[in-house]
Parts: structure tokens; sequence; C-alpha cells
């Protein structure tokens, strides 16, 4: 079986809507290291080879760049991209010793006590929202619950003051659009929007300098890199990550969520006699949404995946998408199953040094939110047009009308 770029169009967003599920089963199938000629990339799709290249940044680099679309940038656009932070560095975007280094000096906020402030936090919250979940009452759950949430936690975890929550929202959507836009002037003109963001992140760190609490800002105030204080520069970078990446891929998760159990009242009934399975529910969920489809790779030296030979500054895409709907792995994997013995071997968060920082945080969200929920109601139904994302990196909705009843 030939496959072509025809066949595989990892850079359309509507294969991922249109052509997904027999692409990857023919990728799986017939080319599980597929070259992808238009881009000069190999694509992986086996959950095997995925978590070998995750696991392995000796040889495959995320410092050179992790997103399909930056393949696509020009040299102008490229310059202008990384003024973004101001310089400052990304742990994302390093690798081993330094993304250890970078890592680590934000780890604090995610430690069991910290965690447990955000809990209690989350509780409140999720006391609120749920409250405004009228059984019968068509509601926007995308918009006025999952959205919701996530910005709350960022706000409390980063340390930053409640009462701006649709500033602190638009500027993470617009962080998000970014790797939409192109041309250096647009992507200039676009940056430039974010002095407010930054600003506001500065006047935060001022107040915890003066006033530390158990926080991210505070956490990496009392750091130190490379023996001195960190820039101010890598402050904010630290800011607008997790401001961006944690609230979109928690948003993800809890629609997702939400709409798989809507689209599958076996399983939400089977949850609701059971309330034991949501732990195994929320990883299933994470499997089936899968928030982020994939990041790519540079092989820093020659190597082979499955006899393939990939040389050295040649890129691999991890396609985590497709890994999480490998049959070898996961049986009838386009079935939703809460049951699912092995879910929580889903690539939903990465692998890896790479794995999401905040996967636990993201989880004690769902987990504290469809724990609310299920105790209230015992149907869900969506209740209108289902509007999702439609762009290459992540997966997640714009529009989700559900009743709870």
């Amino acid at each position: 079986m030939n496959l072509t770029a025809a066949d595989v169009r990892i850079e359309d967003p509507d294969f991922y809507f249109e052509d997904r599920r027999e692409g990857y089963q023919r990728l799986h199938a017939a080319c599980p290291v597929f070259y992808y000629e238009p881009l000069g990339i190999f694509v992986l799709t086996k959950h095997e080879d995925i978590k070998e290249a995750a696991r392995r940044p000796e040889i495959f680099s995320s410092s050179r760049g992790l997103h399909l679309h930056e393949l696509r940038l020009t040299t102008d656009e490229a310059e202008v991209y990384a003024t973004l932070y101001g310089g400052g560095e990304q742990f994302a975007y390093a690798d081993p010793p330094r993304h250890r280094e970078l890592r680590g000096v934000a780890t604090r906020p995610f430690a069991p006590r910290s965690l447990a402030r955000l809990g209690q936090q989350m509780q409140r919250d999720i006391a609120e929202l749920a409250g405004r979940i009228e059984p019968g009452r068509p509601l926007d759950f995308a918009e006025e619950v999952a959205a919701v949430l996530p910005i709350r936690v960022a706000v409390a975890l980063i340390g930053l003051p409640p009462g701006h929550e649709e500033d602190i929202r638009r500027w993470s959507d617009a962080l998000e659009s970014l790797k939409l836009i192109h041309g250096a002037d647009n992507i200039r003109a676009a940056i430039g929007q974010f002095s407010q963001m930054r600003d506001f992140f500065l006047a935060q760190i001022a107040v915890k300098r003066a006033s530390p609490g158990e926080d991210l800002i505070s956490a990496l105030l009392a750091a130190q890199l490379d023996g001195a204080p960190i820039p101010e520069a890598s402050l904010l970078t630290y800011c607008s990550t997790f401001l961006a990446a944690g609230s979109d891929t928690t948003r993800s998760l809890l629609a997702g969520m939400a709409l798989a159990l809507a689209e599958h009242p076996d399983q939400l009934k089977k949850l609701r006699a059971n309330p034991g399975l949501l732990d195994g529910a929320i990883e299933e969920s994470l499997r089936w949404v899968t928030p982020a489809r994939g990041f790519l790779r540079t092989a820093v030296q020659d190597t082979e995946i499955r006899g393939v030979p990939v040389k050295a500054g040649q890129r691999v895409y991890l396609l985590y998408d497709a890994g999480n709907r490998d049959a070898d792995v996961f049986p009838d994997p386009w079935i939703y199953d809460i049951e699912r013995p092995n879910a929580s071997a889903h690539l939903g968060f990465g692998y890896g040094p790479h794995l999401c920082i905040a996967a636990h945080l993201a989880r004690l969200e769902a987990r504290q939110l469809y724990g609310a929920l299920l105790g209230r109601f015992e149907r869900i139904e969506v209740s209108g047009e289902v509007t999702q994302i439609r762009q290459l990196l992540r997966n997640g909705w714009i529009r989700l009308p559900l009743t709870f009843s």
C-alpha cells in the first residue's frame, strides 16, 4: 500500500475531522514511519515508536522547534516570533540537562501542599459553576464551564489576583491563536498586543516580591538559575507558558469528556452507578480527546526507527493522537470505554521528560468537576450544533451546547 502526502494531509486541519480514522489505520498497517515529503519529516503513529522517541532527548531534541507551523515560518517570521517572550527561556524547548534545570524551578506549586490549596479553591469554583447549570436548560459547556475553571485555577496557580479573568482568558486565547498568524508584520502586530499582559505580570511580580505566597511567581522569585535570580524575561515566559498551555489542555479535557459522556449514555450510566470508575474515565477521556495532537523532535545523530534511516538534522513528528488509536495497544481504539484496563497508557499528556508538568492538576480539576456533576445529574445530552477548533495542534471545542438533567 503506497501512501502519499495527499493521503496523509497532516497540515490540513480537515484531515483530523474527515479522514483521521482511515488515515491512522492505513499508517499503522502500512507505513508507521511515514515520510511526509512537503515538510521533509517522518511522521510516527505507533504508540511504541512515539514513546521511544519522546523518552530519548539525547537522540531526538526538542530545542529546534516543537510545532508543525514553525516549519513553515520564513526567516523574518521566525525572528519576530522569537521576540514574543523577550528572550526568556522555555523549558518546553530545552533538552536535558537544561530542561531539568528550567523545569525544576517551577515544580514547587505542584507539591502536595500546594495542590491541596488549589483543590480547596477548585471546590469553591466548581460549586459556583455547577450552580449555573439548570436542569433541562441548555448551556454552552465549553464556554461557561470548561473554559472558566482552568482559567481560575491558572490564576491561583500563577499567583494572580482575582477579578481579571476576562483579560486573562483573552490573553490565553490570543497566545494560542498566534500559531495561526502568517506574515512578519502580522505576527509583530499580534505580539504587540501582549504589552498589556506583560505589564500586568510585571505588576504582580512586584507584589509577590514584597509579599510572597504559595504560587508560581513566588516560587520563581525564591529560586535561582545558574547561581542567580531568574531573569525578568524568563519570569514572564513562565507566566505566559503556564497561562496558555495549562488552561488550553485542561479546557479540552473537560469539554471533551462531557461530550464523550453525552454521546455514550451507556458509559455515563455505568459511571454514575459506580463512581469508583471516575479516575479510569478521566484517563480514557484523555486518550479519546488527546488535547495536543502532536509535537516535533529533531534527530541530533543518525538513527533508525523500525529500520527506516533518519539522519541527523531531520525531524520526526510524534503524532500522539494516532498513538492513542493504536489497536496493538488499545483494542477497539475507536470505542470510548471508561473501563478500558490500560487507559492510563495513553499519550494525552505526552511522554518522557516533557510529560506535561500540570498533568496532576488537570486530573484534579476533572476529578472534582465530574464528581460534582455526576452527583447532581443523571443525563447529559447534546442540545445544539457542536463546533470544534479546526487547527493542527489542539483538539478542542469552541461551542458545546449541552443539557444536564
